[in-house]
């Protein structure tokens, strides 16, 4: 057994580890800059610092975004569609409906592989799963011979009805495999084995077009690890809340596109475990991005189905909202007004007052300038920060609208901290959701110092900071499971469902995540299964997926689930049909795989505690200086209470609490703000 466990997040700004020593039994946070020419040289740069033999380390965990950046910036490999005969233009006739129907602007998204790239093969399956026409061997080799001559990086095969059938992929694949020996392949059936066969088609297309990405990437990963004597698997964050490792994602690396954001939403279920919020909602804020995510009745906000940049993806994600606010955002002057974001400063040059040369204003910058941050000890001194560059900055954006630089500061503050109330409002009052039912967890290097005024946008009187909140996503990832999804499609009314056909299907998925269990050196025992079902009302084109809480499928248990469905429909619409009929449409399994975990440790609170500053500074609140104290969070021990105006400084973030807010430290150390 090793010594460590580490957890890694890549950020856009910067790169969080947590590492956990098993002979201490403490966690310990650490930051590099983000590397973006290589970024494996900021994984290694943070592990050297802490650990001379990687032998040392005993589980590794990577949250990741280079199959998301590979996709969002259209950098992705070259792919080629290889599909049914006639049914060549599914892919880019894709879907005739608009999502905005009054946006007189609106364009469907460039497809990922152009026509031309799209080949057909003779075969010929059913909805039923029988075989209409036999697969042409003949024409597969011939493809695959056309194929070569592409010099594609990948391919997707994707044939009608396959997620009923699936041999003639799998066997497609097998004759690939000998023509194209180093090209990636992605059978749809192997990631989205459901029906709809244009967003099937969708959801391979993007699995391969980050495929050879990804794969390079983890593979450079492994061998400087291995160089260096790591001993053991690379896990990788999954969109889904789970782990896999790095063997499994570079064939499926569609399951890792929201993958450093997840660690974040999934730490949020260790509060609800520990302090017992059953609602709440995390903002997670960075140097580059915003990101929101949602626990609801102690649960974690899952879809099955989403959509990036206008494709459908059917896989599983933890819903992460992201806008482009972040301590880096960029200011600019659009029709005589402030703009905050989206465009952002990164790491490199950085906001002005970095000193690497960015002279356009960011958040950071107006934060500095009000005194929300020290400037002697950013990173817990490891940064000094440039306070004049940083005014110079401001002024600049406060000359161009005739405003003081205070004033501008402020007022550059509270558009970020509206744009970034305004997606929580989206997510929340748009679904009948009241937002003030809620707690707010903060943490990213910038959320704990815009927590309480995005609180008091939309009337939330509790905010929560976690322990090391800069690195909570990288410490989110300590609490997860291995985790494998399956589907299949099953398209039946409630009361002529056939519990035998079911049963059947249930004990096929089992014996699909059992063996990808196994095979990330998880025993059987481990092993946790969940099912749950898509269902409709009948006439409906959206699905709820209901938890299956019954241990047996039986028809008293198959019936049960249309009371479910109606409860669910009821929450989430804020309307249902009792007497309406209701159909299943898929069947799913979750195989969560147990791995140890290191449970916090509840500490006393003392009484009677005093929290001392260990300076004071003035600090501009609602247009006003008021002498503000300024905390170290390492000395507040449990059990501290007192009253804001504060600045509470760590090496992660800083928390800036203003007046009319009461803060608590409670016995797991994490800070509680409270409205007065």
């Amino acid at each position: 057994m090793g010594r460590y466990r580490v957890s890694v997040d890549i950020g856009g700004t910067f790169t969080d580890f947590i590492f956990y020593d098993g002979e201490t039994k403490t966690y310990k946070e650490g930051k590099t800059l983000t590397t973006y020419e290589n970024l494996s040289n900021a994984i290694i740069a943070g592990l050297d610092m802490e650990i001379a033999n990687y032998s040392d380390i005993d589980f590794f965990v990577h949250g990741t975004t280079v199959g998301l950046n590979a996709f969002l910036e259209r950098r992705g490999s070259k792919v080629a569609i290889v599909t049914t005969e006639g049914f060549r233009d599914i892919y880019e006739i894709a879907r005739g409906d608009r999502p905005e129907m009054y946006d007189r602007f609106y364009k469907k998204p460039e497809p990922l592989v152009k026509r031309k790239d799209v080949f057909e093969i003779k075969e010929r399956i059913l909805f039923d799963g029988s075989v209409s026409t036999p697969l042409d061997e003949e024409s597969v080799k011939e493809t695959a011979q056309k194929i070569a001559k592409g010099a594609y990086d990948s391919v997707v095969i994707c044939l009608i009805n396959a997620y009923v059938n699936p041999d003639h992929e799998v066997r497609t694949a097998e004759l690939f495999g000998k023509i194209l020996r180093s090209t990636q392949i992605t059978t749809s059936h192997s990631v989205a084995r459901e029906w709809r066969e244009y967003e099937r088609i969708s959801t391979a297309t993007v699995n391969a077009y980050i495929a050879p990405i990804m794969r390079d990437y983890l593979t450079l990963l492994e061998e400087r690890m291995l160089d260096k004597n790591y001993k053991r698997s690379i896990h990788i964050m999954q969109s889904n809340g789970g782990l896999m490792t790095s063997e499994v994602a570079k064939e499926k690396p569609i399951y890792t596109l929201m993958s450093g954001p997840v660690g974040g939403a999934i730490g949020k279920n260790s509060l609800f475990e520990t302090l017992g919020y059953k609602d709440l909602i995390g903002i997670d804020m960075g140097g580059t991005s915003f990101d929101v995510s949602m626990l609801i009745d102690g649960k974690p906000d899952v879809s099955t189905e989403t959509y990036l940049e206008g494709f459908p993806i059917l896989s599983p994600m933890v819903n992460v909202y992201t806008i482009g606010a972040g301590g880096g955002s960029i200011v600019s002057i659009e029709g005589k007004g402030l703009r905050v974001g989206p465009k952002s400063a990164g790491s490199n040059p950085g906001p002005a007052c970095y000193g690497n040369g960015g002279k356009e204003a960011t958040v950071t910058d107006a934060n500095l300038t009000l005194g929300r941050i020290d400037a002697e000890n950013f990173l817990g001194g490891r940064m000094t920060l440039d306070t004049a560059a940083a005014q110079k900055a401001i002024q600049s954006i406060a000359d161009q609208i005739g405003m003081d630089r205070t004033t501008t500061a402020e007022g550059i503050c509270q558009i970020a901290n509206a744009n970034m109330a305004g997606i929580i409002r989206q997510i929340t009052v748009r679904k009948g959701i009241d937002p003030r039912d809620f707690a707010i967890v903060a943490f990213g290097g910038a959320g704990p110092m815009h927590a309480v005024f995005i609180a008091e946008e939309l009337g939330i009187k509790t905010i929560i900071v976690p322990q090391m909140p800069g690195a909570y996503s990288a410490w989110g990832m300590h609490q997860c499971d291995l985790r494998q999804d399956t589907v299949r499609t099953y398209r039946e009314s409630i009361e002529n469902a056939d519990v035998d056909k079911i049963k059947e299907l249930y004990d096929e998925m089992r014996g699909e995540i059992s063996d990808l269990l196994l095979q990330q050196y998880i025993s059987e025992d481990q092993i946790v299964y969940e099912k749950t079902v898509d269902m409709r009302y009948v006439g409906q084109d959206y699905t709820l997926n209901v938890e299956f809480k019954a241990g047996e499928i039986t028809p008293e248990t198959i019936s049960g689930l249309k009371e479910s469905y109606n409860e669910y429909h009821q929450q989430v619409y804020g309307h249902h049909n009792p007497n309406g009929a209701i159909e299943i449409v898929n069947i799913r399994l979750v195989g969560i795989g147990r791995i140890d975990r290191v449970q916090k440790t509840m500490l006393p609170e003392k009484s009677n505690v005093k929290a001392i500053p260990y300076k004071k500074a003035p600090v501009v609140f609602a247009g006003k200086n008021v002498e503000t104290g300024i905390f170290m969070r390492n000395e507040l021990c449990p059990g501290t209470r007192f009253e804001g105006p504060a600045v509470i400084e760590e090496l992660s973030a800083t928390t800036v609490v203003p007046p009319g807010y009461s803060i608590h430290v409670d016995g797991y150390e994490n800070i509680i703000i409270t409205k007065i």
